[in-house]
């Protein structure tokens, strides 16, 4: 167990920020920190160009490699991004490379992603000195967005720190949440600890740094079970290959002052933007007050929509949903329904889908349907549910403003199911026009998702930019 001391020494280790080597020169106006961490250091807008015209050319996606196109941004920690695991993360370098340039948004611009997942886009933003809008359907991942992008008080969170220690040494809570499979991942003896963690947070009151607990003690369930954290989604570690691990109250001091490390670096920004929840379904943005997002009143959109039934978003944070009380294991499936790229349809539904408005795609459709009625359901209701939220980004889109699609092609009962082309030609229908194509190779594993005949390997992602004239 860490003692006190040791405790408060790893809060205190808030200046371990990486560095990024510039000349004043290269430093955006007004993105500059009172530190040595610069969010942006580099304006992107002659790169932007030379690949426009590229493009323009030859008509064909240009291969590039963001993380050699925004060298500057080193592989591993940046700002807060590592908070906490979550599946599909969209590589930062993406996001930061579009927002980096006076080309397609203003300083003033507001920038939603309607798939915001756990803020990737959100905390770029925010980082550039904008204000970031964010939709999404799993309750983690809006927690997730919220913690990241918000500056933390360390001396509160010393004292918060303290308050959790007390609570937990004096706690009795025995009963553990509803959490799906909870003795399959779970020894009792880090059941009992983690519910009387839980409890000791719980005792807080509700605010920024709550919601930070909340949020280490999310990562902290997940590390402390018995799933091998290789995979997005819980796999049981094969016998004999469990680790030995730290204590859970000792893991939650450590990751806790990890955290605050990441989040430090918020505060040494000047003119550090806002994220805004947006609500949580893409197909229905919402203002802060609730009322409907308003049409034109964003200025550029950056997202990374899910795939059809290649990830299994809902599982993958389902130990962390329950730890949290989000969404209990008997409302899990409701959580999927309520979520685009989906994979579980009954049996009853298979093949009452309309045609998408998409010839070739509703061509291989019905030829999966031969084959595979419940794979083919999947993916025709995934056209469908992303033909709702196109519809919607593009409203509240201003006229001249750019949406950035970043999405792969996945394979479906081992046919190529080209997502990108098929939503590429849906926002053309909606008046879209494409003024760039990208093709960068994904060398993360957490898409590359198999399914023995049925599914194939996620290679490569298209990022592509819409102008809405």
């Amino acid at each position: 167990m860490v003692d006190e001391m040791q405790g408060e020494r790893l809060l205190a280790t808030t200046e371990a920020v990486r560095l990024i080597p510039m000349r004043h020169s290269e430093a955006r106006s007004g993105r500059r920190a009172s530190g040595d961490f610069v969010p942006f250091p580099v304006d992107t807008t002659m790169a932007l160009a030379a690949l426009t015209r590229q493009f323009a050319d030859s008509g064909k996606p240009v291969e590039v490699t963001f993380r050699k196109l925004v060298h500057w941004i080193r592989s591993g920690e940046r700002s807060s991004h590592y908070l906490h695991p979550y599946p599909g993360k969209l590589l930062p370098h993406i996001a930061h490379f579009f927002l980096a340039n006076g080309t397609y948004a203003r300083p003033d611009d507001t920038v939603l992603d309607p798939f915001s997942g756990s803020g990737t886009v959100a905390l770029e933003t925010v980082l550039s000195g904008r204000t970031a809008l964010y939709a999404e359907a799993n309750p983690l991942g809006r927690l997730l967005t919220a913690v990241k992008t918000h500056p933390i008080d360390t001396a509160g969170v010393a004292v918060a720190l303290e308050q959790v220690r007390g609570s937990f040494a004096k706690s009795r809570a025995r009963k553990p949440p509803e959490v799906v499979n909870i003795q399959k991942w779970y020894s009792p003896a880090v059941i009992a600890q983690l519910v009387r963690l839980r409890a000791a947070i719980d005792a807080l009151d509700a605010g920024h740094q709550r919601d930070l607990m909340l949020a280490t003690f999310s990562a902290v369930a997940r590390k402390s079970s018995n799933a091998d954290p290789r995979f997005s989604v819980p796999v049981r570690y094969r016998p004999g290959d469990a680790p030995a691990r730290p204590a859970p109250m000792e893991l939650f001091v450590s990751h806790l002052s990890a955290n605050c490390a990441r989040l430090a670096t918020l505060g040494l920004i000047d003119g550090l933007g806002e994220a805004i929840g947006a609500g949580n379904d893409a197909r229905s943005l919402k203002a802060a007050d609730g009322s409907r997002l308003a049409d034109g009143s964003v200025g550029m959109i950056i997202s990374s929509p899910p795939y059809a039934g290649a990830q299994k978003y809902v599982r993958a944070s389902s130990l962390s949903l329950g730890w949290l009380g989000l969404t209990p294991a008997s409302q899990l499936r409701g959580l999927e329904e309520r979520t685009i790229g989906r994979e579980h349809f009954a049996k009853a539904s298979w093949g009452k889908q309309h045609p998408s408005g998409i010839a070739c795609a509703d061509a291989l459709i019905a030829e999966i349907a031969k084959e595979n009625p419940s794979r083919a359901t999947i993916v025709a209701v995934y056209l469908s549910e992303m033909r709702s939220a196109l519809t919607e980004a593009v409203r509240v889109l201003r006229p001249g403003g750019h949406l950035v699609l970043v999405i792969g092609d996945n394979t479906v009962c081992g046919r190529r199911f080209a997502s990108s082309e098929y939503l590429r030609e849906m926002l053309e229908q909606l008046g879209m026009t494409v003024v760039l194509s990208l093709v960068d190779t994904i060398l993360t594993r957490q898409l590359m998702t198999r399914r023995a005949s049925t599914a194939g390997i996620i290679a490569t992602e298209s990022v592509i930019v819409f102008r809405k004239d």
